[in-house]
């Protein structure tokens, strides 16, 4: 893994191989700097080898946010333990930008940069708000899951699953927000407030 890209091994094909290329160009150029020639140039494919796989470059960012979720289910997937209480506390730390030992860490904040400027489209752009859209409920859907299995096991309160993900969700939007656009660290003081409301309104043991 030699990209510094929380990505796993070689890329299996061309389409994976540009959409690495993606998150390396958006990273170092943002946005605005994006282009398709930039996206060749670093995934080392020609123009027209994207254009096989891609209609342009909103096409190819809608496709991106879906890779990444992607590699995100394959990461929390492999660190899920089955114990509700550490995989709720996993996937929050995924959703932070917190990598464990599985993947090589990428410099601080280039995924969650890379997301708030992905997400800023949707401000006038109807296909990116659409795929936020999806993209919310699914990590909702996740979140209300692992809750429903702790109730399930006796590990949490008798809360309403769907109500506490759409909360945890708003509050970890925000705290992406304020990390990827501030010079100082913003997560550290939210993360322990967030442990302290899994610990004190969820565990049953609390």
């Amino acid at each position: 893994m030699s990209d510094g890209i929380p990505f796993a091994g070689e890329p299996e094909d061309s389409h994976e191989a540009i959409m690495r290329a993606t998150f390396r160009a958006l990273r170092e150029y943002g946005y605005a700097g994006l282009s398709i020639q930039r996206i060749a140039d670093e995934a080392d494919l020609s123009k027209s080898t994207f254009y096989h796989h891609f209609d342009g470059k909103e096409d190819l960012l809608l496709s991106f946010q879906e890779f990444i979720l992607a590699e995100f289910n394959r990461i929390f997937q492999l660190e899920s333990t089955g114990d509700p209480e550490q995989d709720l506390k996993t996937f929050i730390s995924l959703i932070l930008d917190d990598f464990p030992d599985c993947v090589e860490t990428p410099e601080k904040n280039a995924v969650l940069g890379s997301y708030v400027e992905m997400r800023a489209q949707a401000v006038q752009n109807p296909d990116f708000r659409e795929k936020f859209t999806e993209t919310d409920k699914l990590f909702a859907q996740q979140f209300a899951q692992i809750i429903e299995d702790g109730i399930e096991q006796g590990e949490f309160a008798d809360v309403d699953p769907e109500k506490v993900s759409q909360f945890m969700i708003m509050v970890l939007d925000g705290v992406i927000l304020q990390n990827a656009t501030r010079n100082d660290d913003p997560v550290s003081t939210v993360r322990g407030t967030i442990d302290a409301y899994i610990e004190d309104t969820l565990l049953l043991d609390s």
